[in-house]
């Protein structure tokens, strides 16, 4: 039973030691310095017009076009690339095609990510991307 006692009373002691240090360290610890300047939180302006995705649409001073949607980790602000035009085109077509003609039948092969695919199809079967594969390597081919 005595053992019991002790050991309260030294973890009373203990306790008692540790807060008083605690607010020692409080009146003596200068104020935090601040590291710089903090960033404001993006929000949308208010001459943004809402698009009906739930999106907003804003063209800045110099004319830049801007697109600001809600997220749940705030306001995400991305630049409108939809009017971009042709610098963002597609690879041209049968950049990465190959066509083999076969009488009735083409064989084409086609590169991607994952290794070459290649399938055969009949030439009254071939999609307007396939019939411009198979014209453009008959004309690159020497007579």
């Amino acid at each position: 039973m005595n053992k019991i006692v002790a050991a309260i009373m030294l973890s009373a002691l203990a306790i008692t030691a540790l807060a008083a240090d605690n607010n020692a360290k409080k009146k003596t610890t200068a104020p935090a310095k601040a590291l710089g300047p903090v960033a404001q939180p993006l929000v949308i302006p208010k001459d943004a017009t809402l698009n009906a995705g739930g999106t907003y649409s804003y063209t800045d001073k110099a004319g830049k076009k801007w697109i600001y949607s809600k997220t749940p980790f705030g306001i995400s602000k991305s630049e409108d690339m939809s009017g971009a035009g042709p610098a963002l085109a597609a690879a041209p077509t049968g950049r990465f095609m190959k066509a083999t003609d076969n009488g009735e039948t083409v064989k084409f092969e086609r590169q991607s990510p994952f290794g070459t695919t290649k399938w055969e199809k009949k030439k009254t079967d071939l999609t307007d991307e396939e019939k411009t594969v198979l014209a453009q390597q008959a004309a690159k081919e020497p007579k």
